[in-house]
């Protein structure tokens, strides 16, 4: 269970011309980088197209006979919706022709953002009954090996299982094409469906691993504490159907992960621990607590489904 997407850097290659050089439209889901010919030179213009800000860095790869408006590596900060001139290009020698080739990649959030120690989490999730534990920073850890994913979580549960807003905000990703046959294997790593929730103190929440094509909030959309924003699944790099939820900020530049604390009306603060279950706040004076372990109860070569489940709560 992991969540090992990454944002790549995304080349983009300048067809060699006399004196001038152009590029295709590059874009990730976030942020589009353009080249645009001028007369003599080019243009090198960036857009975040989202709700969260972004610092992006323009790396040049290979160059023959240019001038540069700007020093490289080019690194700027861009606010959201923002569309910035990143550098100009032209030829140095004006009688030959010139190339550049550059790569770019980005980091999302303020690199000042810091968490607002009031915020509450609800249960991301709507369930009858109590969601198992998988991963927890406090366990063995089987996936969440890096800092920006070291305090995530994996709760198993059914697909089509509804998943709910932690915390109100805007949604800045809604990834939802890909199928639910995850499977944990390297070609699977960028194939979760997920979600991205920017919260109003800079953080985001991630919601990974969703049901094909259940998701139907949209970027910049608002959200509200306990909306639906769609329905667990078995997509991405997956060893059974579950929810991967974790915290994020940007910490000077690196993505880090935050600690995760819910809140209950009744008990407070509820600190998600490994092989444990997170019960309903409805269900609280009802729901039996699971007894048999899960070893007990799932087959060598079994998924933990809703057979499994029953059977782990049955004393």
């Amino acid at each position: 269970m992991r969540d090992a997407r990454n944002l790549y850097p995304q080349l983009c290659v300048l067809l060699i011309v006399w004196l001038w050089s152009s590029c295709g439209f590059s874009q990730t889901t976030l942020v589009s980088v353009e080249s645009v010919k001028k007369a003599n030179s080019t243009l090198v213009i960036a857009n975040n197209r989202s709700r969260i800000p972004l610092t992006l860095s323009l790396n040049l790869v290979r160059s023959s006979n240019i001038a540069s408006s700007a020093s490289w590596p080019i690194v700027r900060y861009i606010a959201p919706g923002q569309t910035l001139e990143l550098v100009e290009i032209s030829a140095f020698n004006k009688q030959q022709r010139y190339e550049f080739f550059y790569k770019f990649n980005y980091v999302i959030g303020s690199p000042v953002a810091q968490h607002d120690p009031t915020a509450k989490y609800r249960l991301p999730f709507i369930s009858e009954q109590p969601v198992f534990v998988s991963q927890a920073p406090d366990g063995p850890i089987f996936s969440h090996n890096a800092v920006s994913n070291k305090n995530a979580i994996d709760l198993v549960m059914p697909i089509s299982t509804p998943i709910v807003a932690a915390r109100s905000g805007y949604v800045i990703e809604n990834v939802n094409q890909f199928a639910d046959n995850g499977l944990a294997k390297p070609e699977f790593v960028d194939k979760a469906n997920f979600v991205r929730v920017l919260h109003d103190d800079g953080t985001w929440a991630e919601y990974i691993h969703l049901k094909q094509y259940s998701s139907h909030v949209s970027p910049g959309q608002r959200i509200e504490a306990g909306m639906v924003i769609g329905l667990s699944g078995n997509s991405g790099f997956s060893t059974e159907p579950h929810l991967h939820f974790h915290l994020q900020k940007n910490a000077n530049g690196i993505i880090v992960s935050l600690p995760i604390e819910f809140w209950h009306s009744i008990k407070g603060k509820i600190t998600p621990r490994y092989h444990t279950w997170l019960v309903p706040e409805k269900n609280t004076s009802t729901t039996t607590i699971p007894t048999k372990k899960l070893k007990e109860c799932v087959r060598k070569d079994s998924i933990i489904d809703d057979t499994v489940l029953k059977c782990m709560k049955q004393t």
